[in-house]
């Protein structure tokens, strides 16, 4: 073996034995982030409750339809970017975010076998620092427009913290009999929509919380345009 060689499994070895040993943190921390959502999802919860009874009922109307469809389309876009460019290696993100997208391709139903803290705790923990803001500005919000730009963003980490939940339940045969309403309400995407994603190109059905945005973006061509613009962008 060459010296290049060596050193190159020795620093395999260092990094597996690294990620092993930081294995229980990152559990920790994932579960730590799921249950700081929940509550503060409930805490935020109450002003945008405070917000339609004081007057701002119509703001938070609009609001939260939109917050529903702003986060749909914003897990289409991650999930487009990590389909379409980078790989595993790109460094963060691809043992972020690419690897995973990537590794779903493969075998899809992979995700059924994670448990609740591995399938959820990740979402969560972005939806937490969102979250956090919204915790502090909340109670001291003073006009329809911020209601409204509170509201967004609280519907947003609300529906947002369980897309990947949302996403496993479209892949689980049979899926809980609560989730089998919520997609046949379409407030969780199905799997009739969702298979269209695990056709041999990839290229289309990309949202995966609702889904609501899924035929509109695929109609319009949104995906192919924006990845043939952004490969001619010397």
């Amino acid at each position: 073996m060459t010296r290049r060689g060596s050193l190159w499994r020795r620093r395999m070895l260092g990094r597996r034995v690294t990620i092993l040993m930081l294995q229980p943190l990152r559990r920790a921390t994932l579960a730590a982030s799921i249950l700081t959502t929940v509550i503060l999802t409930a805490w935020v919860g109450l002003s945008v409750g405070r917000f339609a009874t004081e007057g701002w009922w119509l703001a938070v109307l609009i609001a939260l339809p939109l917050g529903v469809a702003a986060i749909d389309l914003l897990t289409g876009i991650v999930h487009w970017a990590c389909d379409r460019f980078g790989d595993a290696s790109t460094p963060v993100l691809g043992t972020l975010l690419i690897r995973a997208f990537r590794e779903h391709h493969v075998n899809p139903r992979q995700m059924v076998e994670h448990d609740w803290i591995e399938t959820n705790g990740e979402p969560c923990f972005f939806s937490t620092l969102a979250l956090l803001l919204l915790a502090f500005v909340a109670p001291s919000v003073e006009s329809g427009l911020t209601v409204f730009l509170v509201t967004v963003v609280w519907t947003m980490a609300a529906i947002g913290s369980w897309a990947n939940q949302v996403h496993k339940w479209a892949h689980m045969s049979p899926a809980p009999r609560w989730a089998r309403l919520l997609q046949r309400a379409g407030l969780a995407l199905r799997p009739s929509e969702h298979a269209c994603h695990h056709q041999a190109a990839h290229d289309s059905g990309y949202c995966i919380s609702t889904g609501w945005m899924n035929p509109l973006l695929d109609r319009l061509g949104l995906w192919s345009w924006l990845e043939r613009s952004l490969r001619r962008t010397p």
